[in-house]
């Protein structure tokens, strides 16, 4: 009644029941230990997880309801590379109510064989973790009745919150992407400014020869500036005059950069250029080229070189 009521008072909030279980998966000899999360359809669609197949089945094929999405990390310590034609894994499930002893041992676990109708890729801790089955199927093999938990997707995190802290109260953890995996993201974070600190100190020492650049300008022209300043030019034109110079250097630098930055980044994407090696679900090292990150680029690349150049530039009317 409560979640109905929520519902109607959220009109984009969807709830998807999650069945999670830690199950033992096997692929000829190898296996490996992963988290079951048995999810309704709308869930994959909440979550783009065709967006994120790096193989899949044939669509055509009719292979049932028994079927499940590997995390890449799963498919590599199970030896999968493909999904065509589709591998059949095996799923084994410890009974918890069974009192196991020397001779029931195999009474003890449950199995099902499945087929694994693709592979994705959304992120490499979770790649390693999880595989994505229907709800239906895995409710039947784990005999569970309730789910693990219920997620929550809405617009309104903040108000949602509130009315499901208010219902609640203690009984029961509420908590967003951010707090269920804070650790993950302070080190996603840190690497992340680790990456720009290094950019930023590469762009610096670049600039410098742009200073430099300038400086022998300067030497060359020194004639030409005494002309210059005979003629009543003022010394904030003069050094109008080299900032644009040194603002030209650092636009065609920043440039012939980005340009040739996307150009290698498109290529190892579509044609592939740096191979990660046998073994791997991917051939080449992955890559990702996003309007964020190209505006972020330019921004420090423009903002050191426009800072350097007018340094630069402090002393251009002092050469006479």
């Amino acid at each position: 009644m409560f979640l109905s009521g929520l519902k109607s008072n959220f009109s984009d909030t969807k709830i998807f029941p999650v069945y999670k279980k830690r199950v033992l998966l096997t692929y000829g000899n190898n296996q490996h230990i992963a988290y079951l999360l048995g999810v309704p359809e709308a869930y994959n669609d909440a979550h783009k997880i065709q967006d994120h197949l790096i193989t899949q089945a044939d669509p055509g094929l009719d292979l049932g309801s028994h079927i499940l999405s590997l995390g890449s990390g799963v498919a590599y310590h199970l030896g999968i590379s493909s999904t065509n034609p589709p591998p059949i894994i095996s799923v084994y499930l410890p009974k918890v109510t069974t009192e196991t002893t020397a001779l029931n041992l195999s009474n003890a676990i449950d199995a099902v064989n499945v087929f694994v109708n693709g592979v994705h890729s959304v992120q490499p801790d979770y790649d390693q973790q999880y595989v994505i089955a229907p709800e239906k199927w895995v409710r039947e093999f784990t005999g569970a009745t309730e789910p693990s938990y219920l997620e929550f997707h809405s617009s309104k995190e903040n108000k949602l919150r509130k009315t499901l802290e208010g219902y609640f109260k203690d009984r029961v953890v509420i908590a967003n992407t951010l707090e269920q995996e804070a650790t993950l993201f302070k080190v996603m974070r840190s690497e992340r400014l680790v990456v720009l600190a290094i950019l930023s100190f590469v762009v610096v020492l670049a600039s410098f020869g742009v200073v430099s650049a300038l400086t022998i300008i300067a030497l060359e022209k020194k004639s030409d500036i005494r002309t210059l300043w005979s003629m009543g030019t003022s010394e904030k034109q003069l050094r109008g005059v080299f900032f644009k110079n040194g603002m030209l250097i650092v636009a065609s630098g920043w440039l012939v950069g980005l340009t040739l930055g996307t150009l290698v980044i498109l290529l190892q994407k579509y044609i592939g250029i740096v191979p990660l090696g046998s073994g791997y679900i991917r051939e080449y090292y992955p890559v990702q080229l996003t309007i964020e990150h190209l505006a972020l680029t330019s921004t420090i690349v423009l903002s050191i070189g426009t800072v350097l150049s007018a340094w630069a530039t402090r002393n251009v009317a002092l050469i006479k």
